[in-house]
This record gives C-alpha cells, sequence and structure tokens, in this order.
C-alpha cells in the first residue's frame, strides 16, 4: 500500500548507529517524529535479527497451551483484550494520531475499526472453526466425505504498513488468535508505537504471551526467515520479495498489495455527485490508503465539465468526519518528497496543473492533474498522497480498459446510469471491489443507523 516498503527501505524515524560502551554494543535506536509538529513523540530500541528469533522461538513454545484453551478460552481473552482498548481509548488515539499524523477524528476511526474487527471475531470466530463435511463427487457414481478444518501455524507474522498501523494489524492479528496461533506484528519503522504500547496491554492482562511486536528495519526480513505463515500488508514491490522469500523456507503467505485504485466517469453521470465524491475518495486520510482513487478516467464528451466540478470540491475540500478541516499532515516527509517528484514527471510530460501541486515538510495541497497520460508516474506508480490524475479517453470500452490495467488497485467505482454498462464493468473490473455511483464504502467506516 505504498511506494517502497518501511520494512525493507529507509523510513522516517532515524536509526541511530550501533556504538560500542564499554565493551558492549547498543542497539540501534528508532527516533519517532510527529509529523504535526516535528517533535520528538519517543525513541525505542529496534530489535535485531537475534531479537527476533529469540520473541519468535519464545512465542513458539506459548503457542501449544494457547491452542489447547480451545475457541471459547481464546475468545474469552480477546473480549479481556478489547475491554482493556476501550478502556485507553483515549490514550491510544492520541499516540496513534501523534505518530501517524492523522487527525483526532481519523485516528478515533482506525481505533474503532480494530474494536469492530475483534468484536466480529469474537462473535463468529466459533462458527468460522467448526468442522464442515461437504459431499465431494468424484466421477458419477461414485463419492466420499471429506471434511475441512482449519487448523493453526504456531506462529503468523504480521508485516503492517504507515496507512493504517493499528487497524490493519488488528484485521490479521485477531483471526490467527482465535485460530489458535501466537502472533508477531513488525509495524511499520515509520509508526511502530501504537502497536508496542497495544502489545503492551495484551501482556499486563496476564493473558498467555503469544502476542508480541518487533520494530526496527532489520526486524522484517527476520521474521519471514523464522515465522510458520507471513501476513504482508503493503506494495507491490515488496510483495513480491516478500513472496519469494516466504517461497524459499515452503511457508505461506497472504500479501495484501497496493495499486491504483480508478474512478471511471461516463458521459451520463451525475457529474457533481461524482466530482464531490471522488474528491472524497481521493483526499480523505491525504490519499493514504491504497482504497483512495489514485485514477479518474473520464468519457471525453464531460472531461471538461467534469473537471472544473473537480477541482473547485478539491479546492474546498475539509475532513469527512467531525468538525476538523483540511487534509492535515502526511506521514513521512519523506514520502511528500515522493508524491512531489510524481506531480513534477507529470507537468513535465505535459500534463496541466489544475489546482494544488506544491508541499514540504509534512504537507501536500490537495491537487488536481489534466491531461494525464500514461507515460507519466502518477499514472503507474502508486501514490498514497492528495493528487487526482485525471485521463480523457474516447468511450466506456476504452475507460474500462485502462481502469483495470496495472497496476491495478484494489477497488474502483463507476459512475453511470446506465445499468447494462454498470454490470458490464463489475464483470470486466474484477476482482477488484467495484462500486455504481458510489465511493463512501471505499474510505469510510460504517455507522450505526
Amino acid at each position: 500500500m505504498r511506494i517502497g516498503h518501511p520494512e525493507f527501505h529507509a523510513h522516517r524515524a532515524t536509526t541511530q548507529s550501533q556504538v560500542p560502551d564499554a565493551g558492549k554494543v547498543r542497539p540501534p535506536m528508532l527516533t519517532v517524529i510527529a509529523p504535526a509538529d516535528g517533535r520528538v513523540v519517543d525513541t525505542i530500541a529496534a530489535e535485531t535479527p537475534d531479537r527476533v528469533r529469540t520473541a519468535v522461538d519464545r512465542l513458539r513454545d506459548n503457542a501449544a497451551g494457547w491452542h489447547s484453551l480451545g475457541v471459547v478460552g481464546r475468545i474469552h481473552w480477546l473480549r479481556v483484550f478489547r475491554n482493556w482498548l476501550q478502556d485507553n481509548r483515549t490514550d491510544l488515539v492520541a499516540l496513534l494520531g501523534a505518530e501517524t499524523g492523522k487527525t483526532e477524528a481519523e485516528a478515533d476511526a482506525e481505533f474503532g475499526l480494530a474494536l469492530d474487527t475483534l468484536d466480529h471475531y469474537r462473535a463468529h470466530g466459533a462458527d468460522f472453526l467448526g468442522g464442515r463435511h461437504p459431499q465431494v463427487a468424484l466421477r458419477p457414481g461414485a463419492a466420499m466425505q471429506l471434511a475441512v478444518s482449519q487448523p493453526a501455524g504456531a506462529v503468523v507474522g504480521v508485516i503492517g504498513p504507515w496507512t493504517y498501523p493499528l487497524a490493519l494489524a488488528v484485521f490479521d492479528a485477531a483471526p490467527a488468535l482465535v485460530a489458535g496461533a501466537a502472533v508477531v506484528v513488525k509495524p511499520s519503522s515509520e509508526t511502530p508505537l501504537t502497536l508496542r504500547a497495544v502489545a503492551r496491554g495484551w501482556q499486563s492482562l496476564g493473558a498467555p504471551a503469544v502476542f508480541d511486536t518487533v520494530t526496527g528495519p532489520d526486524a522484517g526480513p527476520a521474521v519471514l526467515d523464522c515465522v510458520d505463515y507471513v501476513r504482508f500488508t503493503g506494495s507491490v514491490e515488496t510483495g513480491k520479495v516478500v513472496a519469494l522469500r516466504a517461497a524459499a523456507r515452503l511457508i505461506p503467505c497472504c500479501l495484501d498489495l497496493g495499486g491504483k485504485s480508478a474512478a471511471v466517469v461516463l458521459s451520463d453521470a451525475d457529474l457533481g455527485l461524482a466530482a464531490a465524491s471522488i474528491a472524497l475518495g481521493g483526499l480523505a486520510n491525504n490519499g493514504q490508503s491504497c482504497h483512495c482513487v489514485e485514477r479518474v478516467v473520464v468519457e471525453s464528451p464531460v472531461y471538461e465539465a467534469f473537471l472544473d466540478k473537480l477541482v473547485a470540491e478539491t479546492a474546498a475540500f475539509g475532513a469527512a468526519l467531525g468538525e476538523e478541516t483540511g487534509t492535515g499532515v502526511m506521514t513521512s516527509a519523506a514520502h511528500v518528497d515522493r508524491v512531489r517528484e510524481q506531480v513534477r514527471d507529470a507537468l513535465l510530460k505535459g500534463a496541466t496543473l489544475r489546482c494544488g501541486g506544491t508541499g514540504s515538510g509534512f504537507t501536500f495541497e490537495p491537487t488536481v492533474l489534466g491531461e494525464v497520460d500514461a507515460t507519466m508516474s502518477v499514472l503507474t506508480q502508486q501514490t498514497l498522497g492528495p493528487v487526482l490524475p485525471v485521463v480523457r479517453v474516447g468511450d466506456a470500452e476504452a475507460a474500462f480498459e485502462l481502469a483495470r490495467r496495472g497496476p491495478a488497485g484494489p477497488c474502483m467505482s463507476v459512475w453511470t446510469h446506465d445499468i447494462v454498462t454498470a454490470n458490464r464493468a463489475i464483470a470486466r473490473l474484477s476482482p477488484a471491489r467495484v462500486s455504481i455511483n458510489d465511493i463512501s464504502i471505499h474510505v469510510a467506516r460504517p455507522q450505526p443507523c
């Protein structure tokens, strides 16, 4: 979900050199800076590969006892943990906001997603783990009973992103814990503090010692080298490295990779609705999610009219949650530089700057680019920033073809009143999650009625 994954590449947190001290080697340190004001949030030790292996060995030793509790016993501890999270919500939301640069409303919404995830698996974990016995016909007149079970790996490694460091880690850790596995989470070196605090919370409850975190740029590869199953969320480029490293050990891995989610606006669309929704879908949380719109493909007859409306919506964009306004700050100053370089590349190659386009420090203006084409990195590389590149196409078929072209993102939206065309889009854009005349499911947490 990002350009270059912090677990394997450079990161905002400063790594201090190993320095001899009275015959000993001090561990490398990570200094985490708050993007909102530049203050030091905390300085923590980064794990060496040997320390990671020791942590995973300890988790593996405890996994059998955790599994023996049964699903009811494990769900009990998830309930206790969930209550601890709720009791400490204010402090954890503040810490999450400090290290990511998210507004209070955005950080609280992410925290809510983590609670919702724990509630979901507490409620349905026993059903998910129940045995199934489908009838399988191998050939006419012959059949056999097939039992399907879900054995847990001893230790599951979760390598998480800086975009949603708490929620996405819990998305992966909760089902693994319910299934009976121990879990080690490697949060991004950009944002390690909230997960570290959460793991300490688990330990403070007296729960079985089957959940822990490791930090630092060397910890990601070390996790891959010693866990039994790996769950990675990150960029396509780093995902390939993870897949090859897991394959070398013959361990299963699951990859949730980024891309460039697209919005397709056809000539019969409600342009006002499409522009307002796409602005939200591309600019919420500064575009720092693989679900955010990163490519806008528009049929030529309505291109200029739509672009005018999108520029107006972008210029007036405010936060989607609470009363806070503006897009706030981005998590990484280095990533602001990458976004700036994509915009610069597009302008040098003939794109038109319709609004925004500048950034410094941890901020980048909400930006709309017109006349974008496939020679520009803003259309071919993941951005994860508040930039909406708009492409002109001749017809719906060309629009769908461009939207599905790599690097395709996990979400697509199509804006049209033609039901036949909409259904054709769903088939053409699979396996992405396709919404018709709607964008909010990509960026907003559902609220109770």
